[in-house]
């Protein structure tokens, strides 16, 4: 019964307490909401946006240990190096990596507009819930003016397409699957002459080709070469970088205001609510020393 009673002076206290101290309490919360607000509203906006990448390097250094198809380490790597410059506010190297502008001037004014640069890849989760590399990474973009985000997206073009190592290794890939081509053009060429003319047995490195049977052996054999052909083709598309999907130049500014709003305002009334304490504390010492 004590217990219920107490419970019952406790909440009937806080309530009082409330009731008391409510203009204190509604006017302390209101106004740190307020603040927070206009602050928001008042404050440099930015702009977030995030673009899908692939790029071809790793195709390029046929690394044979790398187990990955087009693992994006490097490419990734390469994205994040240009953070470094924007924490340290090294806004002319910057710019100069994304070949801003040849004003100097201008071109430190644009990479200061970017807020952070990050990339990160792209998993595919497989059946035991396995995370596995995708030939594909996001970069995530977060700038001060929208209007500079198309500058950016050709900055990073230029900034891969322009290194020394990555034009090095792209020449000689690029050179290497020229010779493959040609090597199956020549092997594809020298199977038709052979169907015509099958009338001896051949034995070779990759294919066995009879006489005494039919055509088919030889066609079999074109066909995979005309695939193979193909696919060094396509891997010839391979770009230092290519967007798979571009940045999207949003035009809504991201300001948080409802979160912050939230904390604030709960801060606001835990703030309120300790002063309404310190006030009633310091109310009933001076009535003990008035008495």
């Amino acid at each position: 019964m004590n217990k219920e009673v107490s419970l019952q002076q406790i909440v009937s206290d806080i309530i009082m307490f409330i009731e008391r101290n409510k203009k204190i309490i509604i006017s302390f919360t209101l106004t740190g909401m307020i603040i927070l607000v206009l602050f928001q509203k008042l404050k440099p906006a930015y702009y977030k946006t995030s673009a899908i990448v692939t790029s071809g390097i790793s195709a390029y250094e046929r690394i044979p240990e790398d187990e990955d198809i087009l693992n994006q380490r490097t490419a990734i790597n390469l994205i994040n190096n240009l953070q470094l410059d924007v924490e340290k506010e090294d806004y002319l190297s910057l710019a100069n990596k994304l070949n801003f502008s040849d004003n100097l001037k201008d071109a430190r004014f644009l990479a200061k507009q970017i807020k952070s640069i990050e990339a990160e890849p792209l998993l595919r989760q497989d059946k035991d819930e396995k995370f596995h590399n995708t030939p594909k990474f996001q970069i995530n973009l977060l700038v001060r003016d929208a209007n500079i985000i198309k500058n950016i997206q050709d900055g990073l073009l230029y900034y891969f397409n322009s290194n020394p190592y990555i034009i090095k290794f792209k020449d000689q890939y690029s050179a290497s699957n020229a010779e493959v081509i040609q090597f199956i053009d020549d092997e594809i060429r020298l199977l038709r002459e052979l169907r015509v003319d099958n009338k001896s047995n051949i034995n070779m490195n990759t294919f066995s080709i009879l006489s005494d049977k039919e055509n088919m052996e030889i066609q079999n054999p074109i066909i995979d070469l005309v695939h193979k052909k193909q696919e060094v083709k396509t891997q010839d598309l391979f770009e230092p970088l290519d967007f798979v999907k571009d940045f999207t130049t949003t035009k809504v500014a991201e300001r948080e205001v409802l979160v912050w709003g939230t904390t604030i305002g709960i801060l606001s009334f835990f703030l309120s609510i300790i002063i309404a304490v310190f006030r009633e504390v310091k109310q009933k010492s001076l009535k003990k020393q008035n008495k």
